[in-house]
């Protein structure tokens, strides 16, 4: 798999295709920016590898996951509480998605190869090791974009049947697959979205409750949005952004304590660049959230809820342009503090073009980690101790 391939999909962030998956967080009352500028520089050290991360889940301080891909295909990286270091070798396929439930419950997701035919596919981790464990390949083949759990016998991991690969366009229609402790099965949505769509985030609060989004449409996509009520999928009512040729959600999340206060973030197609789409369900509909599109040209990946009045979401600045001669892209944290939402400083390493945020998860307000990649071929790592980001 090599780079210069990988970076004929990855470029598009604007595009249906992209995956998404994340959160950055920050303590209440960190220093924000300007609205409508983007977030100044700040000085950090990072540790890097080849490659690009989609997924990470904090289990503790010391135990960390972080998955992706590289050149040789599946990168999965641990933090053991003082170094990051590769596992999961050789390489197989690629990771898109990860979650845990507990130091030896750890599933990481994604797909067995980037431009051909592609079957999705699961690895856990049981606190040892890590085995493949057999997933349901729908007709036409798919992949898995993202991954939740909330015990040992219940996971739920969603993406796309048909298209090829992530790095081939083509049809497809939403996937999803649940873990029920013995095997993965793959579970039937009514309506199917007609034309073309995908899932590409999906968070699962307990057995009888979880949420899956993405998008619908080949052309002119619009949101969509799946609920599970401990017996069936459904396709739930999602608001587009006014004015928009496109919107998209990439990412969804639920208030621990307040199952009624749901969030998910993406992005819209207006004029040729990219706003922050926001929706929020208050337990009856979803309704839009004025989101913050510095410089007019952003894109949310992630979105995690720490506390109600406590929303933190992440992804890049300038998408619609870095790459083709325009501003390069940087990263992006923005907070929901229950009135607005604001632009938090967040560090950029040196790059060509590029630096985004495509995932994060914390222990606590004073641990965090959010991961990404810089150019597509270096990973990001950054860490929040409670006063920085390193």
């Amino acid at each position: 798999m090599a780079a210069k391939k990988v970076l004929r999909w990855a470029l598009p962030l604007c595009a249906a295709a992209a995956l998404a998956l994340g959160v950055a967080v920050a303590p209440a009352g960190a220093a924000e920016t300007k609205a409508g500028s983007p977030p100044p520089a700040v000085s950090m050290s990072y540790p890097s590898f080849g490659g690009r991360l989609y997924g990470v889940t904090a289990i503790s301080p010391d135990d960390v996951w972080a998955v992706g891909l590289n050149d040789d295909g599946s990168l999965a990286l641990h933090w053991n509480g003082s170094t990051w270091a590769p596992s999961l070798t050789p390489p197989i396929g690629y990771f898109t998605g990860v979650a845990s439930t507990s130091a030896s419950d750890v599933w990481a997701v994604g797909g067995t190869n980037w431009f051909s035919p592609v079957q999705p596919f699961a690895e856990h981790w049981n606190g040892t090791s890590w085995t493949r464990v057999s997933t349901p390949n729908p007709p036409g083949g798919g992949y898995f974009n993202a991954v939740a759990a909330t015990s040992p016998s219940n996971a739920w991991a969603v993406g796309v049947t048909g298209g090829g690969g992530p790095g081939i366009s083509g049809p497809s229609t939403p996937l999803i697959e649940h873990w029920n402790g013995k095997r993965w099965t793959k579970q039937s949505l009514a309506p199917v979205p007609t034309g073309s769509g995908q899932l590409t985030g999906v968070t699962a609060i307990s057995a009888d409750n979880a949420w899956a989004v993405g998008s619908t449409g080949a052309t002119d996509q619009q949101t969509l949005i799946e609920h599970w009520n401990g017996f069936n999928w459904s396709q739930l009512p999602s608001p587009n952004l006014p004015g928009a040729t496109g919107s998209y959600l990439r990412a969804v999340t639920a208030v621990a304590r307040d199952h009624n206060s749901v969030w998910a973030v993406g992005s819209a197609d207006v004029n040729g660049l990219s706003k922050a789409l926001v929706l929020h369900w208050d337990g009856a509909s979803w309704t839009i959230v004025p989101g913050n599109s510095p410089d007019g040209d952003v894109s949310l990946l992630g979105v995690v809820a720490t506390w109600t009045s406590n929303i933190w979401a992440v992804g890049i600045i300038h998408p619609s342009t870095c790459g083709n001669g325009g501003p390069q892209c940087q990263t992006l944290i923005e907070h929901w503090n229950s009135k607005r939402w604001k632009v938090l400083p967040s560090p950029n390493p040196p790059s060509a073009y590029l630096n985004l945020l495509w995932a994060a998860s914390a222990t606590s307000r004073g641990d965090i980690w959010a991961v990404g990649t810089t150019d597509y071929g270096t990973t990001l790592i950054e860490h929040w101790n409670g006063s920085s980001w390193s």
